[in-house]
């Protein structure tokens, strides 16, 4: 009789501070229906992996299921995984962090279920050829990756029955192969698709191995799979025709695999992800060709021999295309050498996986500044808001919150020991975001912010510490790929019973979401000078379709810093030719040590040229986490305006000061104007794609001040604006 090994590798995740209902949904059509009908079916062995965030969730929220999952493990019906404890990928965070990470998760299985865990789930299937040393010095056998990087590595189909060993540095970890086939049917097509599968592949020698390896998340809370998964009773019928065929499918686990069957030999795999993500990750002139070649490939009818030869980008391309991303994650490297400092002149005992191992029984063995800061600084790096593909990730405001709020609160702890409570300021001019321009980074007790001084000076992070909040959190527009899509009524589906895979889906969550695709050409800040054309208005500023005299967005500025009492001045200065004069603007911005106030001072001269009229106006973005919550308000002269701050757009004049009280994160925020402006203001909003469908997402409140001034050649035009930011 012809057999065949099955291997069932699920994956279930939550991202770090996800909203609670969330979970719950997530709880009640995913985590609790798989167990239970797992139960029923005890020939049906799986392996299962859980990220660190969502053990969390269930521990302090539905504690009877880790219970039940460790009887399943205790009747060796189940295998568990470890991996990075807040599912970080491992291949762009420091390598202490990787392996403090994983010994966590592998400490907190161990207490847990009673169990070893020696196979990982690699987060996103992100793999880098350096990973195999870090991973082997963290306890790891083996993992799964897709069969996708073993065909980018050269490999054919018949190849792909089996696992594989692989090294750096001589340390070896052993790869499994996962079906990109059995993604795509399981669970969205009838079992007979996948038994029928199963049966050609299988062989007399029965030696062949199948894995199958993707989020569990498909099973209930995808779109239409809760219907299909356990009313349908999908899941029910899939292990139910497992069991009928046992005879010849030999249902195991990868441990299980890895202990009865020989690897087939050595692999080298290529910097990979799963095909999506690698088209995702190109920048989108690039995947909008890269989709139209797929495209005809597919029609000439030869995908098969060509698509294992065309790949995408590399994940590492996000940090480029996303200029937000790659802040988190400058920031998240800062913190992380900030962090690991605080184990100077402590026990050399102290390692990487003593931490891991020591955070997951709740600092036991730890001091406590050491444990707060690395819980903190590991879940500031979860992945999730750090990319963006069919899931709303880097898009959606409240995950990135999360982000920075566990390094903001990381960085304080580090801090803190550091100056032992004293008042105290910090400068550094530093390459931060790793562009080979410098740029000036700023820290007190109370603010920490980020001057961009080659890119017309501006403000790309301010951190209000108390708050734990960046409230330059914010995105820009940007065309996607699939913006286009919106445009079409253009539903693909598939041939055949069963329902859609999210990557199949294309629906929107409201009419006429096209009139809001604008975009921006630069990046949301705050000090974006502008000098506006005649003819400006709001609506045109608002739509990124008026003209920005002189290019300040985006020329380099000049920048030079004078100590003050208890304090710094950063001077910048950025010089255009507009209309054939010479115009510069200087704009210093003061800080004091322990002060909740920043002080902006701008100078506006007409350096060489005729008298000329000036529409001047520097641009603040505020992310207020929700900007549709009632609790988030603009206000002047302590009244509220009627509007929240995502629906409030519009122009008013003669201001001499404004405010926004957020609720959400205990803030205060004013500014004030030594001259009276006119004030335009409006939410930036993108449209992005998560899994249900594309919809609007809030970015940020924008707030341009602005002034009208004739200028003689060598006169100067002056303005004072303040800063203020108040916990509440």
């Amino acid at each position: 009789m012809k057999k065949i090994n099955l291997a069932m590798a699920l994956h279930f995740h939550q991202p770090v501070d996800n909203f609670d209902h969330v979970f719950k949904e997530a709880y009640e059509k995913s985590y609790r229906p798989f167990i239970d009908v797992l139960e029923r079916f005890p020939q049906i062995r799986v392996t299962l992996h859980y990220s660190g965030s969502l053990f969390e969730w269930i521990e302090n929220n539905r504690p009877e299921l880790l219970k039940r999952v460790a009887g399943l493990v205790e009747r060796g019906q189940v295998e568990m995984m470890t991996g990075g404890f807040y599912e970080p990928i491992l291949c762009v965070i420091p390598r202490r962090d990787s392996i403090g990470q994983i010994s966590m998760l592998t400490e907190y299985i161990r207490d847990k279920f009673y169990t070893k865990a020696e196979g990982m789930w690699l987060t996103e299937r992100i793999w880098e050829p350096h990973l195999p040393s870090i991973l082997h010095d963290a306890g790891i056998k083996y993992l799964v990756v897709d069969d996708t990087h073993f065909r980018y590595a050269g490999l054919l189909e018949h190849q792909l029955y089996g696992y594989y060993s692989t090294e750096d540095e001589g340390k070896v970890v052993y790869l499994f192969p996962s079906s990109e086939r059995l993604r795509y049917t399981i669970p969205f097509r009838e079992p007979h698709e996948t038994i029928e599968y199963l049966r050609d592949l299988a062989t007399e020698e029965g030696d062949r191995v199948l894995v199958y390896g993707d989020d569990g998340e498909k099973f209930g809370l995808w779109p239409e799979t809760y219907n299909w998964v356990y009313n349908q009773r999908w899941l029910e019928r899939f292990f139910e025709t497992l069991t009928h065929e046992s005879s010849w499918i030999n249902i195991t686990t990868l441990s299980g695999v890895f202990k009865d069957v020989r690897p087939h030999g050595r692999v080298y795999i290529p910097t990979a992800s799963y095909r999506e993500m690698m088209e995702w990750s190109l920048p989108t002139e690039s995947g909008n060709l890269f989709e139209e070649v797929l495209n005809e490939v597919r029609n000439s009818g030869n995908d098969r021999r060509y698509i294992p030869f065309l790949r995408g980008g590399f994940w590492r391309n996000f940090l480029e295309k996303y200029p937000e991303a790659n802040n988190m994650h400058k920031k998240m490297l800062r913190v992380s050498n900030k962090v690991v400092r605080l184990l100077d002149g402590q026990d050399q005992t102290l390692t990487p996986a003593y931490i891991g191992e020591s955070v997951a029984r709740k600092g036991q063995g730890l001091p406590q500044n050491i444990y707060e800061a690395f819980i903190e600084l590991w879940r500031g790096q979860v992945n999730c808001p750090y990319w963006h593909g069919v899931f709303g990730g880097l898009y959606l405001g409240h995950l990135r919150a999360a982000v920075y709020r566990h390094l903001i609160k990381a960085e304080q702890i580090a801090d803190d020991a550091r100056h032992k409570g004293k008042n105290w300021i910090e400068l550094e001019s530093v390459d931060f975001d790793c562009d080979g321009s410098e740029e000036l980074v700023v820290t007190t007790q109370e603010i920490s912010f980020v001057v961009d001084t080659h890119k017309g000076g501006m403000l790309t992070e301010l951190d209000h510490r108390p708050s734990f909040s960046n409230l330059l959190n914010t995105l820009a527009r940007r065309p996607e790929v699939y913006h286009k899509k919106i445009f079409t009524d253009n539903n693909r589906g598939h041939s055949g019973e069963g329902v859609h895979s999210i990557h199949d889906i294309v629906k929107s969550k409201e009419d006429n979401l096209h009139l809001y695709l604008h975009y921006d050409t630069y990046r949301r800040g705050m000090l974006i000078d502008h000098l506006f054309g005649s003819g400006t208005t709001l609506d045109a500023v608002i739509q990124n379709r008026y003209e920005d005299l002189g290019g300040f967005p985006w020329i380099p500025y000049t920048s030079s810093i004078k100590e003050i009492k208890g304090g710094k001045v950063i001077t910048l200065q950025g010089e255009s030719p507009v209309y054939g004069n010479r115009i510069s603007i200087v704009k210093k911005i003061k800080i004091e040590s322990g002060s909740p106030k920043l002080e902006f001072s701008y100078t506006v001269k007409n350096v060489g040229g005729d008298t000329i009229e000036l529409w001047f106006g520097p641009e603040f973005n505020f992310a207020m986490l929700d900007g549709n919550s009632n609790l988030c308000q603009y206000y002047m002269k302590g009244t509220p305006l009627e509007d929240t701050c995502q629906r409030s757009r519009g122009e008013i004049r003669d201001v001499s000061a404004i405010g926004i009280r957020n609720q959400l994160i205990s803030i205060d925020i004013g500014l004030s104007f030594s001259e009276k402006c006119t004030l335009w203001r409006y939410p930036v909003e993108t449209i992005s794609q998560s899994e249900s469908g594309f919809e609007r997402e809030y970015q940020s409140s924008v707030l341009i001040p602005h002034w009208r001034f004739n200028l003689e050649e060598g006169r100067e035009w002056s303005v004072q604006i303040t800063l203020t930011l108040r916990g509440i």
